[in-house]
């Protein structure tokens, strides 16, 4: 549903003539491929929006922008370096390479932003030579192999045939009196409820993936456990043929493969062929039933407790999804915050660089998998202003506390972490253990080292002595339990 051509160039041609020389006030880079540029018109700004996400693709006019989810996009500050203070000195609209170009001027320098709006689409700023400064979605990069310092191109026009097509779809833009950029204050009122939506679906299924990773673990183990549970007449079969076997022990002899017993029950009597081990002593015959009788016994036991503690991970986690299912729009719009987590973070938890945790007050800890998803996790998925952790001295796993920017860590999630920290290297099984742990902007990559060496400063030093209930407390939630929903 994003803006076909026709409609696009109507939002061009109106952007290029009514805002002409208007000044950029501010910028803003809430996402990878969604940009803001306040303008300034003599007696009013107008907030010009830029997206270039599949079907919310879009030049238009807002009346207000998508919140940051933390912390912005690298290009927002791009924007800000490049383009505030710049005049507006026209715009483009490329059909065939559906792509938008904005050009901005100062006295003595020129640049040109650029929209592009076609698979994979991203926004890219260059200078008045067409070299790239910077350029934003990840996908655009790969796709066109372009990098800031190069020499940036137009994508592959469209087909003949595509081209035709999209000529030929009618505009449904419908300016109402009283606007003042009549085409672009259209297309966000055409594009704009669609947007809140999506973000909104996209905030719901982030929220809901952890529950929905419980559910699908837990109620695998919770069939397997369940199993277990329902052999106690197996273990009874078990003490029945231990008591038959003690008291016809006179009868046996070693040797034997089947025996034919009488056993006295309260029906009556009845014939039983018993299945003998021949390298066994009829004694240790019925010492083996016996012994399979109390491990059975003790194997129900524990399965019937973990079926209850399994049990309520599931009513917990279908309770969550059920609460996230009923919460509206602007309750999902408020927890945008989960929209900065990268590709990485976002994807399914087997293919994450990281094994999610749930510590003190449901604070996620990201434990890393391995060398290279060390590197992952501490260099592309970490922000600056989370706490990282690793066992002093010792091999083992970046450990990284994802905490909101300018907010100190908690005594109890420190141990948590710390704990896991000591769990995940060499001193794994150890009763005592040095932890360091520094904000991740103090982690440097040594160059040229094995992958996950790195090197850090500032760090603290913490001595953790191992508390087994809180490790365990601590192992049972991998797969990232999220706290409940407010």
């Amino acid at each position: 549903m994003s803006l076909r051509s026709s409609e696009l160039e109507q939002v061009v041609a109106e952007v290029s003539a009514q805002l002409a020389g208007a000044v950029v006030q501010k910028a803003w880079c809430p996402l990878p491929r969604l940009a803001y540029l306040e303008l300034r018109v003599p007696g009013r700004s107008v907030l010009l929006c830029l997206c270039a996400e599949g079907e919310l693709s879009r030049l238009s006019v807002a009346e207000d922008r998508f919140p940051t989810p933390g912390e912005p996009a690298p290009f927002q500050r791009w924007l800000r370096q490049e383009l505030v203070g710049f005049k507006l000195a026209g715009a483009a609209w490329r059909e065939a390479e559906r792509g938008v170009t904005l050009d901005f001027q100062s006295e003595d320098t020129r640049r040109r932003l650029v929209l592009e709006l076609g698979s994979p689409g991203g926004l890219m700023l260059l200078t008045e030579a067409g070299r790239v400064l910077m350029l934003s979605g990840e996908g655009l990069a790969q796709r066109r192999s372009l990098h800031p310092g190069a020499q940036w191109t137009p994508p592959e026009p469209l087909p003949a045939e595509a081209l035709a097509k999209a000529k030929a779809a009618p505009s449904r833009l419908l300016p109402l009196p009283g606007d003042f950029l009549v085409h672009a204050e259209a297309a966000e009122r055409l594009i704009g409820p669609k947007d809140k939506t999506s973000r909104a679906e996209s905030i719901r299924r982030r929220l809901a993936l952890p529950y929905r990773a419980r559910l699908k673990r837990s109620g695998r183990t919770l069939e397997k456990v369940r199993a277990e549970a329902a052999r106690g007449p197996e273990a009874e079969r078990h003490r029945q043929l231990g008591e038959l076997l003690t008291q016809n022990l006179y009868r046996l002899k070693r040797g034997v493969t089947e025996v034919t017993l009488t056993a006295y029950t309260e029906s009556g009597m009845e014939e039983v062929q018993v299945k003998l081990d021949p390298r066994r002593t009829p004694k240790e015959e019925a010492d083996w039933h016996f012994h399979q009788y109390r491990r059975l016994l003790r194997g129900v036991e524990h399965a019937r407790q973990r079926e209850a503690e399994l049990a309520r991970e599931v009513a917990h986690a279908e309770a969550a999804l059920k609460q996230l299912e009923a919460l509206d729009e602007a309750s999902l719009l408020a927890q945008a915050e989960v929209l900065q987590l990268t590709a990485a973070e976002e994807g399914p938890p087997e293919a994450r660089p990281f094994k999610e945790y749930v510590g003190h007050g449901g604070q996620r800890i990201w434990v890393g998998k391995g060398g290279e998803d060390n590197d992952t996790l501490t260099f592309k998925v970490a922000r600056p202003y989370h706490l990282w952790l690793h066992a002093r001295g010792l091999p083992g796993s970046h450990v990284v506390v994802p905490l909101e920017k300018g907010v100190e860590v908690a005594q109890e999630v420190l141990l948590d972490a710390a704990h896991l920290a000591l769990h995940h290297s060499g001193a794994k099984g150890e009763p005592r253990g040095e932890v360091s742990w520094v904000p991740v902007k103090f982690v440097k990559k040594v160059k040229g080292g094995a992958p996950g060496r790195v090197q850090y400063t500032r760090e603290k030093t913490l001595v953790v002595r191992l508390e087994q209930e809180r490790l365990d407390r601590l192992l049972k939630t991998r797969g990232g339990e999220a706290p409940p929903v407010p």
